[in-house]
């Protein structure tokens, strides 16, 4: 675990984080479900925050028909190495770069989109606050910011199942859903929100001009 966030070490890690996060309900139909919440468009340039694997830049990306840009960053070699291993015949469509998510290496208002799929649980409250920040820095004037995330679960017999998981990804600022106000005060409004699983809440948040 680095300072800025987990960084999924050999065992955890790369190929077999895909296998792990299969088993607890993070295969393919969950990122093919969340990137049909978004509102995509072909052409698209959009940035991934906490990448990991690309396994959401590969849905995006297909979303999108292949027509537009993914751009991923993570801090974990272990995620970014296998993730490089998965997009090798899409690397004109999916660049990932090493990095923090709350200091992004990109210009003012170069994204129609940002993203972060359960990343900002493995990550502290001060860096989760500084990537909101960047993430409506990059983002363009109605752009929309996409922050799925851990969340104060509802009630059914999955999220019972998954207690352990939530006793070690939940933080203030998912259980009482600060977000909304966070986001608000660096001018993105939530303009809908959904549940991709009993415990895991979707929000789709637009930049104002």
């Amino acid at each position: 675990m680095s300072a800025k966030g987990n960084d999924f070490g050999a065992i955890y890690g790369g190929k077999n984080y895909d296998f792990f996060a299969t088993l607890l309900g993070f295969g393919h139909s969950f990122y093919e479900k969340a990137a049909s919440e978004m509102p995509l468009e072909k052409g698209m340039k959009v940035l991934d925050l906490g990448c990991g694997t690309a396994s959401l830049d590969l849905e995006i990306e297909e979303k999108m028909e292949h027509t537009g840009k993914v751009f991923g960053i993570d801090l974990s070699n272990n995620q970014l190495n296998y993730a490089h291993s998965k997009i090798k015949e899409m690397s004109d469509e999916i660049t990932l770069y090493k990095g923090t998510m709350d200091e992004l290496p990109f210009k003012d208002m170069v994204f129609d989109m940002v993203v972060t799929s359960v990343a900002f649980c493995e990550t502290n409250a001060e860096v989760r606050r500084s990537a909101i920040k960047e993430a409506s820095r990059v983002l363009a004037s109605s752009g929309h910011f996409v922050l799925i995330d851990c969340t104060r679960p509802r009630v059914s017999l999955t999220s019972v199942m998954m207690l352990p998981f939530f006793m070690f990804k939940t933080n203030e600022d998912n259980w009482n859903n600060v977000y909304v106000e966070i986001c608000s005060e660096n001018s993105m409004k939530l303009e809908r929100e959904t549940y991709l699983k009993p415990y895991i809440r979707c929000q789709i948040f637009k930049k104002e001009n």
